[in-house]
Protein backbone atom coordinates (compact mmCIF):
# COMPACT_ATOMS: atom_id res chain seq x y z
CA UNK A 1 0.00 0.00 0.00
CA UNK A 2 1.45 3.57 -0.80
CA UNK A 3 1.79 6.29 1.72
CA UNK A 4 2.35 8.95 -0.66
CA UNK A 5 0.10 12.14 0.47
CA UNK A 6 0.33 15.62 -0.29
CA UNK A 7 3.60 17.80 1.21
CA UNK A 8 3.27 17.88 4.57
CA UNK A 9 4.95 20.73 6.53
CA UNK A 10 6.37 20.28 10.22
CA UNK A 11 4.36 23.40 12.64
CA UNK A 12 6.95 23.81 15.08
CA UNK A 13 4.63 24.96 17.66
CA UNK A 14 3.73 21.23 17.75
CA UNK A 15 7.43 19.89 18.97
CA UNK A 16 6.81 19.67 22.40
CA UNK A 17 3.19 18.55 22.21
CA UNK A 18 2.72 14.56 23.85
CA UNK A 19 6.31 15.11 25.20
CA UNK A 20 5.51 17.34 27.95
CA UNK A 21 6.05 16.09 31.65
CA UNK A 22 3.36 15.26 34.29
CA UNK A 23 3.03 17.99 36.75
CA UNK A 24 0.88 15.92 39.40
CA UNK A 25 -1.96 18.23 38.80
CA UNK A 26 -4.05 16.00 36.30
CA UNK A 27 -2.82 12.89 38.31
CA UNK A 28 -5.82 12.76 40.39
CA UNK A 29 -4.23 9.39 42.09
CA UNK A 30 -5.92 7.86 45.15
CA UNK A 31 -9.37 9.86 44.24
CA UNK A 32 -12.05 7.73 44.49
CA UNK A 33 -13.46 6.83 40.50
CA UNK A 34 -16.47 5.13 42.08
CA UNK A 35 -18.59 8.09 43.40
CA UNK A 36 -22.05 9.01 42.10
CA UNK A 37 -23.55 6.87 39.36
CA UNK A 38 -20.43 6.22 38.50
CA UNK A 39 -19.97 2.67 39.90
CA UNK A 40 -22.86 1.40 38.03
CA UNK A 41 -21.66 -0.61 35.72
CA UNK A 42 -17.42 -0.93 34.94
CA UNK A 43 -16.49 0.20 31.54
CA UNK A 44 -13.24 -0.43 29.56
CA UNK A 45 -10.89 2.26 29.27
CA UNK A 46 -13.09 4.56 31.44
CA UNK A 47 -11.82 8.24 32.08
CA UNK A 48 -11.45 9.15 35.64
CA UNK A 49 -14.45 11.63 36.90
CA UNK A 50 -12.52 14.01 38.96
CA UNK A 51 -10.43 14.50 35.43
CA UNK A 52 -13.54 14.78 33.59
CA UNK A 53 -14.89 17.36 36.22
CA UNK A 54 -11.97 19.67 36.36
CA UNK A 55 -11.98 19.86 33.07
CA UNK A 56 -15.74 20.67 32.71
CA UNK A 57 -15.68 23.31 35.34
CA UNK A 58 -12.20 24.73 33.96
CA UNK A 59 -13.35 25.31 30.02
CA UNK A 60 -17.05 24.74 29.60
CA UNK A 61 -19.16 27.91 30.79
CA UNK A 62 -21.64 27.48 33.95
CA UNK A 63 -25.25 26.00 32.13
CA UNK A 64 -23.25 25.74 28.55
CA UNK A 65 -23.10 22.42 27.15
CA UNK A 66 -20.42 19.39 26.28
CA UNK A 67 -20.52 16.22 23.81
CA UNK A 68 -18.50 13.33 24.42
CA UNK A 69 -18.79 11.55 20.76
CA UNK A 70 -17.12 8.32 22.43
CA UNK A 71 -19.28 8.61 25.59
CA UNK A 72 -18.16 4.95 26.44
CA UNK A 73 -19.12 4.57 29.96
CA UNK A 74 -20.57 7.73 30.64
CA UNK A 75 -17.78 9.47 32.92
CA UNK A 76 -18.14 13.25 30.89
CA UNK A 77 -21.76 13.02 30.76
CA UNK A 78 -22.59 11.90 34.08
CA UNK A 79 -19.85 15.02 35.85
CA UNK A 80 -21.53 17.40 33.49
CA UNK A 81 -25.13 16.79 34.57
CA UNK A 82 -23.76 17.01 38.18
CA UNK A 83 -22.38 20.28 37.52
CA UNK A 84 -25.06 21.75 36.13
CA UNK A 85 -24.08 21.60 31.98
CA UNK A 86 -25.86 20.09 29.10
CA UNK A 87 -24.76 16.53 28.33
CA UNK A 88 -24.58 14.99 24.98
CA UNK A 89 -22.96 11.33 24.41
CA UNK A 90 -22.93 9.59 21.24
CA UNK A 91 -21.35 5.85 20.74
CA UNK A 92 -21.57 3.00 18.48
CA UNK A 93 -21.57 0.48 20.82
CA UNK A 94 -24.99 -0.43 22.15
CA UNK A 95 -23.83 -1.06 25.53
CA UNK A 96 -22.39 2.03 26.00
CA UNK A 97 -25.53 3.44 24.98
CA UNK A 98 -27.48 1.71 27.56
CA UNK A 99 -25.08 2.56 30.09
CA UNK A 100 -24.75 6.13 29.62
CA UNK A 101 -28.55 6.59 29.63
CA UNK A 102 -28.76 4.78 32.79
CA UNK A 103 -26.05 6.69 34.72
CA UNK A 104 -27.21 9.84 33.64
CA UNK A 105 -31.22 9.49 34.31
CA UNK A 106 -32.29 10.51 37.94
CA UNK A 107 -34.96 8.15 39.40
CA UNK A 108 -36.60 8.05 42.84
CA UNK A 109 -35.34 5.00 44.90
CA UNK A 110 -38.73 3.87 46.26
CA UNK A 111 -39.09 3.29 42.31
CA UNK A 112 -36.10 1.78 41.94
CA UNK A 113 -35.99 -0.57 45.28
CA UNK A 114 -40.04 -1.29 44.21
CA UNK A 115 -39.24 -2.41 41.20
CA UNK A 116 -35.94 -4.74 41.92
CA UNK A 117 -38.25 -6.81 44.67
CA UNK A 118 -40.55 -7.12 41.55
CA UNK A 119 -37.99 -8.03 39.51
CA UNK A 120 -36.17 -10.64 42.04
CA UNK A 121 -39.82 -12.11 42.98
CA UNK A 122 -41.28 -12.40 39.34
CA UNK A 123 -37.65 -14.40 38.26
CA UNK A 124 -37.66 -16.58 41.08
CA UNK A 125 -41.40 -17.41 40.08
CA UNK A 126 -39.84 -18.76 36.46
CA UNK A 127 -40.72 -22.15 35.41
CA UNK A 128 -39.51 -21.91 31.57
CA UNK A 129 -36.30 -23.28 29.96
CA UNK A 130 -32.72 -21.44 29.95
CA UNK A 131 -32.30 -19.31 27.51
CA UNK A 132 -29.44 -21.14 25.10
CA UNK A 133 -27.10 -19.33 22.55
CA UNK A 134 -25.95 -20.60 19.07
CA UNK A 135 -22.48 -22.37 19.49
CA UNK A 136 -20.49 -19.74 16.81
CA UNK A 137 -21.63 -17.30 19.51
CA UNK A 138 -19.43 -18.85 22.03
CA UNK A 139 -21.63 -17.35 24.76
CA UNK A 140 -22.24 -20.44 27.40
CA UNK A 141 -18.50 -20.96 27.38
CA UNK A 142 -18.39 -17.96 29.90
CA UNK A 143 -20.98 -19.60 32.39
CA UNK A 144 -21.68 -22.29 34.44
CA UNK A 145 -24.27 -24.80 33.61
CA UNK A 146 -26.42 -23.53 36.72
CA UNK A 147 -26.36 -19.83 36.06
CA UNK A 148 -28.30 -19.92 33.23
CA UNK A 149 -31.50 -20.52 34.51
CA UNK A 150 -31.81 -17.45 37.22
CA UNK A 151 -30.37 -15.47 34.47
CA UNK A 152 -32.78 -16.14 32.03
CA UNK A 153 -35.61 -15.80 34.58
CA UNK A 154 -34.31 -12.09 35.57
CA UNK A 155 -33.80 -11.20 31.71
CA UNK A 156 -37.29 -12.11 30.83
CA UNK A 157 -38.86 -10.27 34.40
CA UNK A 158 -36.71 -7.47 33.44
CA UNK A 159 -37.95 -7.29 29.76
CA UNK A 160 -41.69 -7.03 30.88
CA UNK A 161 -40.80 -3.83 32.48
CA UNK A 162 -43.18 -0.87 31.18
CA UNK A 163 -41.49 2.27 32.38
CA UNK A 164 -38.02 3.13 29.55
CA UNK A 165 -36.18 4.71 32.13
CA UNK A 166 -36.85 1.56 34.91
CA UNK A 167 -36.21 -0.83 31.69
CA UNK A 168 -32.91 0.91 30.85
CA UNK A 169 -31.76 1.24 34.52
CA UNK A 170 -32.55 -2.65 35.11
CA UNK A 171 -31.04 -4.02 31.85
CA UNK A 172 -27.62 -2.20 32.91
CA UNK A 173 -27.56 -4.06 36.50
CA UNK A 174 -28.89 -7.41 34.65
CA UNK A 175 -25.76 -6.36 32.84
CA UNK A 176 -23.45 -5.82 35.79
CA UNK A 177 -24.77 -8.98 37.09
CA UNK A 178 -24.17 -10.93 33.91
CA UNK A 179 -20.36 -9.82 33.84
CA UNK A 180 -19.86 -10.47 37.67
CA UNK A 181 -20.85 -14.03 37.82
CA UNK A 182 -18.93 -14.70 34.42
CA UNK A 183 -16.05 -16.72 34.08
CA UNK A 184 -13.81 -14.07 33.57
CA UNK A 185 -11.01 -12.32 35.61
CA UNK A 186 -12.26 -8.68 36.42
CA UNK A 187 -9.29 -6.88 35.94
CA UNK A 188 -8.61 -7.48 32.03
CA UNK A 189 -9.89 -5.64 28.84
CA UNK A 190 -9.76 -8.60 26.66
CA UNK A 191 -11.76 -12.06 28.00
CA UNK A 192 -9.87 -14.75 29.69
CA UNK A 193 -11.50 -17.83 31.35
CA UNK A 194 -10.39 -18.59 35.00
CA UNK A 195 -8.53 -21.32 35.63
CA UNK A 196 -10.13 -24.56 36.43
CA UNK A 197 -8.84 -24.58 40.55
CA UNK A 198 -10.34 -20.89 40.33
CA UNK A 199 -13.49 -21.55 38.44
CA UNK A 200 -14.08 -24.38 41.53
CA UNK A 201 -14.08 -21.74 43.85
CA UNK A 202 -16.12 -19.57 41.87
CA UNK A 203 -20.05 -20.36 42.46
CA UNK A 204 -22.03 -16.67 42.97
CA UNK A 205 -25.65 -16.90 44.14
CA UNK A 206 -27.18 -15.00 40.68
CA UNK A 207 -29.81 -13.46 42.57
CA UNK A 208 -28.28 -12.23 45.31
CA UNK A 209 -25.31 -10.56 42.88
CA UNK A 210 -28.47 -9.05 40.77
CA UNK A 211 -29.93 -7.57 44.80
CA UNK A 212 -26.54 -6.00 45.58
CA UNK A 213 -26.70 -4.30 42.20
CA UNK A 214 -30.25 -2.70 43.03
CA UNK A 215 -29.14 -1.89 46.49
CA UNK A 216 -26.35 0.33 44.99
CA UNK A 217 -28.99 1.99 42.05
CA UNK A 218 -31.06 2.89 44.84
CA UNK A 219 -28.45 4.54 46.79
CA UNK A 220 -26.87 6.39 43.84
CA UNK A 221 -28.96 6.96 41.15
CA UNK A 222 -31.31 9.44 43.18
CA UNK A 223 -28.01 11.51 43.44
CA UNK A 224 -28.67 12.82 40.15
CA UNK A 225 -30.43 16.08 39.78
CA UNK A 226 -34.22 15.73 39.46
CA UNK A 227 -35.48 15.84 36.04
CA UNK A 228 -32.64 15.57 34.09
CA UNK A 229 -31.11 13.64 31.71
CA UNK A 230 -28.32 13.29 29.14
CA UNK A 231 -29.03 13.17 25.38
CA UNK A 232 -27.78 10.14 24.32
CA UNK A 233 -27.64 7.75 21.10
CA UNK A 234 -26.18 5.10 18.98
CA UNK A 235 -24.11 7.53 16.31
CA UNK A 236 -20.61 7.77 13.98
CA UNK A 237 -18.41 9.91 15.29
CA UNK A 238 -17.97 10.59 11.62
CA UNK A 239 -21.28 10.95 10.80
CA UNK A 240 -22.61 13.26 13.77
CA UNK A 241 -25.86 15.01 12.79
CA UNK A 242 -26.22 17.17 15.38
CA UNK A 243 -26.12 21.16 13.86
CA UNK A 244 -22.97 23.15 13.67
CA UNK A 245 -21.87 25.19 16.50
CA UNK A 246 -24.44 23.52 18.40
CA UNK A 247 -22.45 23.04 21.77
CA UNK A 248 -20.37 24.58 23.29
CA UNK A 249 -17.32 22.16 24.04
CA UNK A 250 -16.11 18.47 23.23
CA UNK A 251 -15.02 16.40 26.17
CA UNK A 252 -13.54 12.82 25.40
CA UNK A 253 -11.20 9.99 25.39
CA UNK A 254 -10.92 8.15 21.79
CA UNK A 255 -9.80 5.33 21.13
CA UNK A 256 -6.22 5.35 21.01
CA UNK A 257 -6.09 2.47 17.73
CA UNK A 258 -8.37 0.24 15.98
CA UNK A 259 -9.81 -2.88 17.92
CA UNK A 260 -7.40 -5.26 16.17
CA UNK A 261 -4.51 -3.31 17.93
CA UNK A 262 -5.95 -1.62 20.42
CA UNK A 263 -9.36 -1.65 22.98
CA UNK A 264 -11.54 -4.60 21.99
CA UNK A 265 -14.76 -2.80 23.04
CA UNK A 266 -16.54 -5.33 21.08
CA UNK A 267 -14.98 -8.06 23.25
CA UNK A 268 -15.62 -6.67 26.51
CA UNK A 269 -19.34 -6.10 25.32
CA UNK A 270 -20.28 -9.12 23.87
CA UNK A 271 -21.35 -11.64 26.33
CA UNK A 272 -23.41 -8.88 28.06
CA UNK A 273 -25.02 -8.13 24.85
CA UNK A 274 -25.65 -11.06 23.58
CA UNK A 275 -27.71 -11.75 27.23
CA UNK A 276 -29.34 -8.11 26.89
CA UNK A 277 -31.08 -10.15 23.58
CA UNK A 278 -28.65 -8.51 20.86
CA UNK A 279 -28.12 -10.67 18.02
CA UNK A 280 -24.92 -11.54 16.55
CA UNK A 281 -25.31 -9.32 13.17
CA UNK A 282 -26.26 -6.45 15.51
CA UNK A 283 -22.41 -6.77 17.47
CA UNK A 284 -20.85 -7.26 13.55
CA UNK A 285 -22.70 -4.33 12.32
CA UNK A 286 -21.23 -1.76 15.20
CA UNK A 287 -17.97 -3.38 15.11
CA UNK A 288 -18.25 -2.48 11.30
CA UNK A 289 -18.76 1.60 12.69
CA UNK A 290 -15.37 1.37 14.44
CA UNK A 291 -12.39 3.47 13.56
CA UNK A 292 -10.19 1.75 11.15
CA UNK A 293 -12.68 -0.98 10.69
CA UNK A 294 -13.33 -2.51 6.77
CA UNK A 295 -10.39 -3.01 3.77
CA UNK A 296 -11.25 -0.17 1.76
CA UNK A 297 -8.33 2.25 0.87
CA UNK A 298 -7.69 5.17 2.69
CA UNK A 299 -5.94 8.42 2.02
CA UNK A 300 -2.69 9.69 4.80
CA UNK A 301 -4.60 12.53 6.59
CA UNK A 302 -2.39 15.52 6.59
CA UNK A 303 0.13 14.66 10.10
CA UNK A 304 3.78 15.01 9.40
CA UNK A 305 4.63 12.78 12.21
CA UNK A 306 2.12 9.84 10.91
CA UNK A 307 3.86 10.09 8.00
CA UNK A 308 7.12 9.67 9.43
CA UNK A 309 5.94 6.87 11.72
CA UNK A 310 4.05 5.13 8.39
CA UNK A 311 7.52 5.32 6.62
CA UNK A 312 9.24 3.61 9.75
CA UNK A 313 7.03 0.53 9.06
CA UNK A 314 6.70 0.33 5.88
CA UNK A 315 8.38 -2.43 5.67
CA UNK A 316 5.14 -4.66 6.93
CA UNK A 317 2.12 -3.26 4.55
CA UNK A 318 -0.40 -4.80 6.71
CA UNK A 319 0.31 -2.87 9.77
CA UNK A 320 0.47 0.57 7.59
CA UNK A 321 -2.87 -0.49 5.99
CA UNK A 322 -4.32 -0.70 9.28
CA UNK A 323 -2.61 2.39 10.79
CA UNK A 324 -3.52 4.26 7.62
CA UNK A 325 -7.02 3.04 7.68
CA UNK A 326 -7.49 4.00 11.31
CA UNK A 327 -6.38 8.03 11.13
CA UNK A 328 -7.80 8.83 8.34
CA UNK A 329 -11.02 7.72 9.90
CA UNK A 330 -9.98 9.49 12.74
CA UNK A 331 -9.21 12.46 10.78
CA UNK A 332 -12.99 12.69 9.71
CA UNK A 333 -13.95 12.04 13.29
CA UNK A 334 -12.60 15.03 13.97
CA UNK A 335 -13.99 17.07 11.39
CA UNK A 336 -17.44 16.53 12.34
CA UNK A 337 -16.25 16.72 16.06
CA UNK A 338 -14.95 20.34 15.06
CA UNK A 339 -17.94 21.40 13.34
CA UNK A 340 -20.36 20.82 16.24
CA UNK A 341 -18.88 23.01 18.54
CA UNK A 342 -18.09 26.66 19.35
CA UNK A 343 -15.43 26.94 21.85
CA UNK A 344 -13.53 24.47 22.31
CA UNK A 345 -12.83 20.89 21.56
CA UNK A 346 -10.78 18.78 24.14
CA UNK A 347 -9.14 15.42 23.86
CA UNK A 348 -7.29 13.11 26.29
CA UNK A 349 -5.35 10.93 24.26
CA UNK A 350 -2.29 8.46 25.34
CA UNK A 351 0.09 7.05 22.33
CA UNK A 352 0.19 3.64 21.03
CA UNK A 353 3.16 1.17 19.17
CA UNK A 354 2.21 -0.89 16.40
CA UNK A 355 4.56 -2.94 14.45
CA UNK A 356 7.21 -1.86 17.27
CA UNK A 357 6.51 1.91 16.07
CA UNK A 358 5.55 4.15 19.08
CA UNK A 359 2.77 6.40 17.47
CA UNK A 360 2.43 9.83 19.32
CA UNK A 361 -1.32 10.10 19.46
CA UNK A 362 -0.86 13.64 21.04
CA UNK A 363 1.16 15.10 18.25
CA UNK A 364 -0.72 13.40 15.18
CA UNK A 365 -4.00 15.13 16.87
CA UNK A 366 -2.40 18.65 17.27
CA UNK A 367 -1.24 18.39 14.13
CA UNK A 368 -4.64 16.94 12.25
CA UNK A 369 -6.65 19.83 14.85
CA UNK A 370 -3.90 22.48 13.13
CA UNK A 371 -4.93 21.25 9.55
CA UNK A 372 -8.78 21.47 10.11
CA UNK A 373 -8.00 25.00 11.61
CA UNK A 374 -8.27 24.63 15.66
CA UNK A 375 -5.31 25.75 17.00
CA UNK A 376 -3.72 24.48 20.18
CA UNK A 377 -4.64 26.42 23.39
CA UNK A 378 -2.57 24.01 25.96
CA UNK A 379 -1.20 21.29 26.34
CA UNK A 380 -1.58 19.11 30.25
CA UNK A 381 0.07 15.91 30.80
CA UNK A 382 -0.98 13.20 33.77
CA UNK A 383 0.49 10.00 34.58
CA UNK A 384 -1.69 7.16 34.45
CA UNK A 385 -1.79 4.69 37.63
CA UNK A 386 -4.75 2.82 36.99
CA UNK A 387 -6.58 3.70 33.60
CA UNK A 388 -7.85 0.55 32.25
CA UNK A 389 -6.04 -0.06 29.12
CA UNK A 390 -3.90 -2.54 27.87
CA UNK A 391 0.24 -2.51 28.31
CA UNK A 392 1.74 -1.96 24.89
CA UNK A 393 2.73 -5.86 24.08
CA UNK A 394 6.00 -5.02 22.12
CA UNK A 395 9.52 -4.35 23.47
CA UNK A 396 7.85 -3.87 27.20
CA UNK A 397 6.49 -0.40 26.31
CA UNK A 398 3.54 0.72 28.04
CA UNK A 399 0.80 3.14 28.51
CA UNK A 400 2.12 5.15 31.02
CA UNK A 401 1.15 9.18 30.39
CA UNK A 402 -1.61 10.67 28.88
CA UNK A 403 -1.75 14.36 27.14
CA UNK A 404 -4.75 16.50 27.74
CA UNK A 405 -5.33 18.31 24.20
CA UNK A 406 -7.15 21.76 24.84
CA UNK A 407 -8.11 23.21 21.46
CA UNK A 408 -10.05 26.65 20.77
CA UNK A 409 -11.76 28.36 18.38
Amino acid sequence: MSIATSPLKHNDSFKSVGQGLPDGAWDFQGQDTRCSTHAIHTYVAAMIPALARKLIDTYIPPGGSVLDPFCGGGAVLVEAIRSGRKAVGRDINNLAVLVSKAKTTYIDDKNIARMGAQVINQAKGYNGPPLRFRKSEYVEFWFKEYMLLPLTALKVSIDAIESPDLRTLFRVLFSTTVRNVSLTYRNEVRLRRMSAPEQERFNPDIFAEFASQVRLAVQRIPQLPVSVKADVEKEDSRQLTLSNESLDAVICSPPYGDERNGVNYTQFAKNMLYWLGYSRQELSDSKKLSLGWGKADRVVPPSLTLFNSLEAMKDNPVAVREAVSFYSDYYVALRQIARVVRQRVIIVIGSRVLHRTILNNAQITAELMDAIGLPLEVAHYRRLPSKRLPKMREFGAAIDKEAILVFKL
